[in-house]
Formats: C-alpha cells, sequence, structure tokens
C-alpha cells in the first residue's frame, strides 16, 4: 500500500494530559495530548487494551486483489500474534510467541532451514514482526499509540477529513524510516477517531475510518479506506467481519 503500510509499523505517541476550564467556565483551548487524552476515554474508558486478546477475521479488497482476506490473532498480555492469508491455493501462517517466529505453509510449519520456501513466501521474521507492529497499531487505534518513538506536537487545527469537521493534530516521529510528520484526525464532539495520514498532502496515503465495532469494553473502527494522498484516489478497504475476544 505504497510508503503507508511499512511506516504505519512504528506509529506512536507521547502520553498526554487532560484539559483544563477557563475563568470563565468554558473548555480553554485544547492541546494535542487533551485530545487525544479524551480520545482514550471515548474508545477505551477502561484501560482494556493493554491486556485485551482478540480475534479479527478482515476483508481487505484492493485495487489489484479484491478478494484479499486476513485473519488475525492478537494477545497483548501474553504477546502472541498470527496471521493467517491466503495467497493463491497457499493458505500462509505467520506468527510469533514471545520474541520467537514461526510460519506455516498449508498447515504445515516451514522449516527455519527451508530458505527457498522462506524466500517464497517472504516468510522472514522480520516481516512477520512488521504485520504484528502493523495490524496491533492499526486495530488498536488510538490506544496503542502509546510508546516513545513519536514526539506529539503540541498544536491542534481545525480542518476536515471526507467531509467532516474535524480537530487535528500532528506526530513527528523519531525514526528515519518513517515520514517526518503525520496527521491525525478526531470529531471534535466526541473526540472519536476519524483517520491518519502523511502531513505532506503530496505523498503516501490517507486512511478515513467510518463505524465502530464495540468489543471487550472498546470502540474499534469499523471500517478503514485508504486513499491516496496525492489525487484522492480510492486504494482500497479493511473491513471487520468478525472481531470478537478470544
Amino acid at each position: 500500500m505504497m510508503r503507508l503500510i511499512p511506516t504505519l509499523f512504528a506509529l506512536v505517541f507521547l502520553s498526554a494530559c487532560t484539559g483544563s476550564e477557563s475563568s470563565e467556565g468554558q473548555p480553554a483551548a485544547l492541546s494535542a495530548g487533551d485530545v487525544l487524552q479524551r480520545s482514550l476515554q471515548f474508545h477505551d474508558p477502561q484501560d482494556k487494551w493493554p491486556g485485551a486478546a482478540l480475534h479479527f477475521v478482515i476483508d481487505e479488497p484492493r485495487i489489484e486483489n479484491p478478494e484479499r482476506q486476513s485473519e488475525v490473532f492478537l494477545n497483548n498480555a501474553k504477546k502472541t500474534f498470527s496471521i493467517n492469508r491466503r495467497y493463491g491455493q497457499t493458505l500462509i501462517t505467520r506468527g510469533i510467541v514471545g520474541d520467537s517466529c514461526y510460519s506455516m505453509a498449508d498447515s504445515v510449519l516451514v522449516n527455519p532451514a527451508d530458505t527457498a520456501t522462506i524466500r517464497l513466501h517472504r516468510l522472514e521474521c522480520e516481516r512477520t514482526r512488521g504485520y504484528r507492529a502493523f495490524y496491533k497499531l492499526l486495530n488498536g487505534m488510538p490506544m496503542s499509540l502509546y510508546a516513545p518513538e513519536v514526539q506529539l506536537l503540541p498544536e491542534v487545527a481545525e480542518d476536515s477529513i471526507g467531509g467532516r469537521k474535524a480537530l487535528r493534530i500532528a506526530a513527528r516521529f523519531n525514526n528515519p524510516v518513517i515520514g517526518e510528520e503525520w496527521f491525525i484526525y478526531f470529531d471534535p464532539e466526541n473526540y472519536q477517531l476519524l483517520g491518519y495520514g502523511y502531513a505532506d498532502e503530496g505523498a503516501g496515503e490517507l486512511l478515513r475510518l467510518d463505524g465502530l465495532v464495540e468489543v471487550g469494553g472498546m470502540r474499534l473502527p469499523r471500517m478503514r479506506h485508504w486513499y491516496n494522498r496525492l489525487d484522492n484516489s480510492y486504494l482500497g478497504s479493511d473491513i471487520y467481519v468478525i472481531v470478537e475476544e478470544l
């Protein structure tokens, strides 16, 4: 998916504080930290995400592959992850237990010495770790963004995304592989996450979120729609068919 997929593997931000009231009793100007904290209260008011164990089935139609589907198992407490996806007639499983990676082809464990199969299906451990980071981040936003690799810029701007009014904040990344700055968009009424993408309007992709799934005390995005940031052309979607606790 162009530049967004590898860069999203490390998208995180610093901890945030709550907002304050002005002397007249009206809400004071919000900082980016205020907005993020309020969004967490909307999406995960009981702080369930760090210990969540979830099963996802996601239809992922893309312009070049309209039939793509992924099945993801994610356990944050036990630090386990696996993803099943079919490539042609072959079902490939990539997984991580603790710090160890494994892979299977049609439910048969791939021997680490089988370099031909590993190369054919791109089953390297580094790539599997990338899958885990990507799906953990996107499935858990905005909760999954808490980590020290991103500097949150303090300013909040009024903007729009997909025709909806939004509060926009920016995050700058401390990783040279990632684009320097990202925009993240929130509903100004309830602080629901609306989307995110590159701050540079001429680069990468923009994701717009649509709907919610309630599971385990959390509100997670129901659909993600991918657009080319340059010309706003549609690239694909992520549609959650199953979201359930393990």
